[in-house]
Order: C-alpha cells, then structure tokens, then sequence
C-alpha cells in the first residue's frame, strides 16, 4: 500500500480498469444506462480510521443510539398523555409532520435495531453529527459495495459491515423472505438493493427485491418481513394494506415504520441527551415562535439552514456561501410551526485524495468529506465516506465514494 498520499486516506494499489470492472460484474455498472445513472469519481483511495478515530465514533455511536432511544420513549410518552403540556403538543406536531403517510407516536413502536448517522469531520480529525437519519435504509447497498471491493485486499482489517448486518436481520426476521420493497419514486436504488439482497443471500438469508408495482392493487400484501414500510409509496392502497398487516403482526420489518423519528427537527433534542452535545453542534429550530436560532446569526459564525424533513442537500443554505440564504431564513423564520433548522456549522478542510483522471492516470484532488456511519446500540456497523471538490456533499456524477478501513 502507498501511504505516501496525505493524512486520513491510503492509496490501495487497484488501477482504473480493475475498478471498472468490478462495479460491471456486481451489477452496479452492468450496462450503459446504469453506468450514465450510477457515475461517480474513481478513486484506487480508502478512508483510514485510526484508533482514537474508531474510539470516537464507537462512543459517538452508542450516545446516538441511546438518545434515539430517548426520543422514542419521550414521544410515546407525549402521545400518551390526557392533557399535553406545550412542550408535549410541539413533539408530537413536529412527528405528525414527519411522519409522511406511516405511523405516529400514539402507536407505540419501537426504533432500528441499526440507523443511518452523517458525520462531518473538523480539522483536528474529530467527527460531528449533522445528521440523525433513522428512517433511511438506501444506503446500504452502497456500503457493501465499497465493502467488497476491498475484500480480497491483503492485511486491510474493517469494521462489522455486512457479516453484522446479516446477524441483525437474522436476529428480527420471524419469516422468510426477506423483501426489500422498491418504491416506483426510488427505482434509482434498486441496483443498490440488489447488490444488499446478494451479500444478505451469502449468509443463508432469503432476501428478494420487489417492486412497488409488482404489488400495487395486490391484497393482502407480502408475507414474511420487510426491510421497510418505504414512505416514498405511490400507491397509498400498497401502503395502507402493509401498514393494516403491520399492525395486524402479520408483517414484521427491520425498520418499524417511524419515519418521523428521521426529521432534523429532533437534532436540538437529541443534543440535550447525555454526551451528544459533543457530537451534535449547536442546532436550534427556525419559527415564530423560536427565537434561540437568531441569536446564533448574531453570533456571525456560519450557519447552515436546513430543511426538518429533506434529502440530500435539497433544503440546504450555508450562510457564508449561498446567496439565497437570508431570504430563505427571513422567510421560515416567520412560519408559526418549526419546519426548518439552523445549526452551527463544522469548519472543515479539504482532504487530499488520489483519485483517476479521464486519461485513468492518478492524480490528487481536494475533496470535502461526508461520513455515514451505521450506528447500533453496541456501536458501529459499517461507515462509508462521499467526497466533492465543495462543501455540499452528495452523491454525484463529480463525486467519489470510499470504503473505510482500520489503520
């Protein structure tokens, strides 16, 4: 291995073509029109964790878990109550509108055995969570693709990944199959999840993808358990009929439909929980009725605004670099309910990675960088890591994604 390359990423040796030719024989490149749609930057890179790093974000990960917990119980709690007080009507206001078509707090259900948290990391090498993201399995494909093309690497060690994965659904499947619904909205993952589905079947695991319009208008449904209830389900009549046999305990899921626990607008209280005001920078919610969030612009430290229900960098202003974001905050800031975010933002540096030119040739390029780890209550999952030459980082054709591996 080189190591020559900057801080935090080693040069594994693969060239272009070895690269290529592994994202076409797992499917993920397989033809034209999935390389067009799946493109990104490659690079022969992966993201290095060192020992105090994994330390970290093995505390990280089991604070988050917890306070997720919290969150939860507190909900069920709120929906529970006879006479709401203020604080417990604004909770449950802010999951009714998260909860996009799925269940709410009042039906009294439980969390992921594993999430999704995003994590930028500061200049010092420390990570900070700018993202709880509970509801949103997509992203597991990606991880175990970036997991198995280093898999035959000499002498690279790695964290769970797939092997721990293929236990936790083990451990909550009460029948086979496996399905992994594909909502007619997300046809754009279905690769990833046939690449999930492929690794979970190499440990004994009946995992299928099916797609939304394979079942619409069918009755009852699927029978065996679901990684998700997706809230993305054109067919409100496939959704109600998964949520009636959800509830029914005929169909079991990974993910109990709770997308609401997913919303930014929880981040200020999940900070309030026990060691997360380390991991999560300061985050108020934007309103009428909130007013903590202006003086954090009084401060005049940079700021991101971000939409409480979003994906990917859609409903996200930075304060010091996009134009449109005082109009934008000027104008949520007087919505009489919360919808929006404002949080402090992490001073991040680029990192230095070798990456492959269009002549296939290496060279270096600056990349900022945005880690998601998968978090359970014993710690961390897996983590995979999206770079682009900017600050919103997002999977995209001038992006590149890197698996991580221990130093």
């Amino acid at each position: 291995m080189n190591t020559d390359v900057v801080r935090q990423t080693v040069d594994l040796g693969f060239g272009r073509a070895e690269l290529e030719n592994y994202l076409v024989a797992c499917g993920f490149w397989a033809d034209a029109r999935r390389r067009t749609r799946h493109q990104y930057v490659l690079s022969p890179s992966a993201y290095a964790l060192s020992a105090a790093q994994v330390a970290q974000m093995e505390r990280l990960a089991r604070s988050t878990h917890a306070a997720v917990v919290a969150l939860n119980q507190h909900l069920c709690e709120c929906a529970a109550a006879s006479h709401p007080s203020r604080e417990q009507a604004r909770m449950l206001r802010l999951a009714s509108g998260a909860s996009r078509g799925l269940l709410r707090p009042q039906d009294t259900l439980g969390i992921p055995p594993v999430f999704k948290v995003d994590l930028v990391q500061d200049g010092l090498g420390h990570f900070h969570i700018v993202e709880v993201d509970v509801y949103n399995p997509r992203g597991y494909g990606y991880a175990v693709l970036l997991e198995k093309s280093i898999a035959n690497v000499p002498g690279v060690r790695r964290l769970p990944g797939v092997q721990l994965l293929a236990k936790i659904v083990k451990q909550h499947t009460r029948s086979d199959p496996f399905w992994v619904l594909v909502p007619q909205y997300e046809r754009y993952y279905e690769v990833h999840f046939e690449i999930l589905c492929s690794a979970l079947r190499d440990f004994g695991i009946d995992a299928r993808v099916v797609r939304e319009q394979e079942l619409s208008g069918i009755s009852p449904g699927l029978v065996g358990t679901l990684l998700s209830i997706p809230d993305s389900l054109t067919s409100a009549q496939l959704r109600d009929t998964l949520l009636a046999q959800y509830r029914s305990g005929e169909l079991t899921a990974l993910y109990p439909p709770v997308a609401y626990l997913g919303s930014k607008a929880y981040l200020p209280f999940l900070r309030a929980q026990e060691g997360m005001d380390e991991c999560i920078p300061e985050t108020e919610l934007v309103g009428r009725k909130h007013h903590e969030w202006r003086r954090m612009l009084e401060d005049g430290s940079p700021c991101v605004l971000k939409a409480a229900v979003s994906s990917g960098m859609k409903g996200v202003f930075f304060s010091d670099t996009d134009q449109a974001f005082a109009q934008n905050i000027n104008e949520v800031g007087a919505f009489n309910h919360a919808a929006w975010i404002l949080q402090q933002q992490v001073p991040q540096q680029p990192t230095q990675v070798v990456v492959f030119n269009e002549a296939g040739e290496r060279h270096v390029g600056d990349y900022y960088l945005r880690l998601v780890a998968y978090v359970t209550q014993e710690g961390v999952l897996d983590v995979e890591v999206t770079g682009r030459p900017d600050r919103k980082v997002h999977g995209a054709p001038d992006c590149i994604q890197l698996p991580v591996i221990l130093s």
